[in-house]
């Protein structure tokens, strides 16, 4: 009888050590709690680190000088019609509420400082130079997509298929691309189209460990219907600074990476960006069909010397998650880019400069808040934010230090947050260990589209749109940490177009030769004159920094 009673007894304890070993397996795997598990960062799927190889290739150079092309009228038939990634829910983390302060939203008059100061200690944001070049834009589609880079006074504004050229800072000349370059469908040897044409975003960066401006144009898909379908191209030009203003912007040297050479199949190459590395040019898109994103790098030493192009890239399947993101700005010698695996859980990849290979890990962060969808409704009771692309996709990216990385996203509404607003991931690059999470909020107006970069101060610039309740949509600046954002004009219209568009692209970049400041594009929406109806856009470029940096002097701290 007593040897049966100690055997119930320890079956009893078998048990009740299963039922605590799978409570525990269950503690680690799924509620991710820290630190037991920074490890198993997938939680149940992904397990440390996992790294891939890098695919290789090579492409000859093209040179054009004079503008001798004729024109070539992109296609106009649904050529950005995508959809950004649905996010999935993830174990609750955190309150799903705001952490910090809203921010403030300040109108900037050029070169001077707020009365009384407002931002930082009172050395707040100014302008040093705003430019509306609407009476001198042409040919702007709906959204503008602006991008700007500048040398000195050599500054280049892009817009969709045109770009604005000024060689004094202060005066532009309205470039056609199609002109400065072939443009119009191309066919490989057996008469099967490799594009449709030019036809879509532009991307142009400066990267003056080269003296180069860089150029990146996005063509359209082979499929007959739309520009998102088939195989495309995306061009890759430069020039130095001494042939922009000596050609007028007509003399380059370009690469064409196509569908094929990238290894991407059938696939289309959709909403690129560029970034620039200590040693490497880098360059991102959508593989649309393929449903990640492709990452290529590229050595500024061949960008230079303008021969053949060596390339390495990424198999766009392994960053299915970071669909419709961005890649990291000022990123020195290793690129990021990132996704969301779930709205607690994000997914960071890595690519070193001296590496063939590039690697992801799954991070385990507070959960923020998707909403049914991102909706803003303008005065007139129009949703500006209405089209959707692209999404909650990580489209802020920067390396604000050697050690620490910075990623933004559009975040969605609830009970907490009214509107659409930005959350901030701060990352620790040694170990990925998470620094700070916040958000860009105001309960009057909603925060989309963030774009990032650092300036020589290891202060991080925003440009994003804004808008909702008593404004449409618009652009603002700032600098981070100061929770207050800067615009230069206020639309007085949602843009009138089918369907409602708003983004895609704002952009923010450290300045050269002035490293304090950051140079930015965006853009404002106006009701045309009567008895015209519609709207109109004034696209700008912008350069802003703290007013000690714009003006001299030490910060005003009283």
């Amino acid at each position: 009888m007593e040897t049966l009673f100690r055997r119930a007894i320890l079956i009893l304890l078998f048990f009740v050590l299963l039922i605590v070993l799978i409570g525990l397996l269950w503690w680690l795997f799924y509620c991710q709690c820290r630190p037991l598990c920074s490890y198993f960062r997938a939680c149940g799927e992904q397990v440390g680190t996992v790294s891939s190889d890098l695919g290789r290739g090579t492409v000859p150079p093209h040179h054009v000088e004079r503008g001798r092309f004729p024109h070539f009228d992109p296609p106009q038939d649904d050529y950005n019609d995508d959809s950004g990634r649905a996010v999935p829910d993830g174990p609750l983390r955190g309150t799903l509420a705001p952490t910090v302060k809203p921010s403030l939203l300040l109108k900037i008059e050029p070169n001077k400082q707020s009365v009384p100061p407002q931002g930082a200690a009172g050395d707040p944001v100014v302008f040093r130079q705003y430019d509306p070049l609407g009476t001198k834009a042409g040919g702007v589609g709906s959204p503008p997509d602006m991008n700007a880079a500048r040398n000195g006074n050599v500054i280049l504004l892009s817009y969709n298929t045109a770009v604005l050229l000024s060689t004094d800072g202060a005066d532009y000349t309205l470039l056609d691309p199609t002109t400065i370059f072939p443009s119009g469908p191309a066919k490989d040897s057996s008469g099967n189209l490799l594009d449709r044409g030019l036809c879509c975003d532009q991307i142009v960066r400066y990267v003056p460990q080269i003296d180069r401006f860089v150029w990146l144009m996005q063509f359209c898909g082979s499929n007959a219907t739309s520009c998102l379908q088939g195989v495309n191209k995306v061009r890759i030009a430069v020039a130095s600074t001494q042939d922009v203003i000596a050609s007028g912007g007509t003399k380059w040297t370009y690469w064409d990476l196509t569908s094929a050479s990238v290894n991407i199949g059938a696939s289309t190459m959709d909403y690129p960006d560029l970034s620039i590395g200590d040693n490497s040019l880098y360059f991102s898109a959508d593989a649309v069909s393929g449903g990640g994103l492709l990452v290529v790098r590229m050595p500024l030493s061949d960008l230079q010397a303008g021969g053949t192009l060596n390339f390495q890239f990424t198999a766009p399947a392994d960053s299915a998650l970071a669909y419709g993101g961005h890649i990291t700005q000022n990123t020195g010698d290793t690129l990021f880019w990132a996704g969301h695996k779930d709205n607690s859980t994000i997914r960071v990849f890595s690519m070193a400069e001296n590496s063939g290979q590039y690697s992801w890990r799954d991070i385990a962060i507070d959960s923020w808040p998707k909403g049914a969808a991102i909706s803003s409704i303008a005065p007139d009771g129009k949703d500006w934010l209405s089209f959707g692309f692209p999404g909650n996709a990580v489209l802020g990216a920067t390396r604000r230090t050697a050690d620490e990385v910075w990623f933004a996203w559009t975040a969605g509404s609830n009970a907490n947050f009214k509107n659409p607003h930005v959350r901030v991931l701060q990352l620790k690059v040694s170990d990925f260990s998470v620094v700070k999470q916040w958000d860009i909020w105001n309960d009057d107006y909603a925060f989309a589209y963030p774009s990032l970069a650092t300036n020589g101060d290891g202060e991080v610039g925003i440009s994003l749109g804004w808008g909702g309740g008593t404004f449409y949509g618009n652009n603002a600046v700032g600098i981070l940490g100061d929770f207050v954002v800067w615009y230069p004009e206020l639309s007085d219209a949602v843009l009138a177009s089918s369907p409602i568009r708003f983004g895609d692209y704002f952009s923010v970049a450290r300045a050269t030769p002035t490293p304090t400041l950051f140079d930015a594009s965006g853009y404002a929406v106006f009701k045309n004159t009567p008895p015209a109806t519609g709207t109109r856009v004034d696209p700008y470029y912008i350069q802003f920094g703290r007013d000690s940096a714009v003006n001299g002097g030490a910060p005003n701290l009283h």
